[in-house]
């Protein structure tokens, strides 16, 4: 199983430092579709990081995809150096929907 990025070259710089070998990038939002139609075909990818700016834009799609494929890929949409505001954190609420707690809660 393999985890995939796609963003801009800033976004994804930093998960080739952290080890991630496929990622696509996307400097505009068609990029970002083209970049997820082909990780849709493919059959190993474990979990799908996307730049959240092209993620908002694709949810229709996004959404598509999620219901056709049952639970892999997981799909996170992360913010990029530009996006100002609080995160939040998706897979904390995949967690607390999973389990019916927040296991982070301070």
């Amino acid at each position: 199983m393999r985890i995939v990025a796609i963003g801009d070259m800033n976004f994804i710089t930093g998960f080739q430092l952290a080890g991630v070998k496929n990622v696509y990038e996307a400097n505009d939002l068609w990029q970002a579709q083209k970049s997820l139609e082909i990780i849709k075909e493919m059959q190993d990818i474990a979990i799908v990081i996307i730049q959240r700016s092209y993620a908002v834009k694709l949810k229709k799609y996004i959404n598509e995809w999620r219901t056709q494929k049952n639970i892999y890929p997981i799909i996170l949409e992360l913010p990029d150096y530009k996006e100002k505001g609080e995160y939040e954190d998706p897979m904390r609420n995949i967690i607390r929907r999973a389990i019916g707690i927040d296991i982070l809660k301070r």
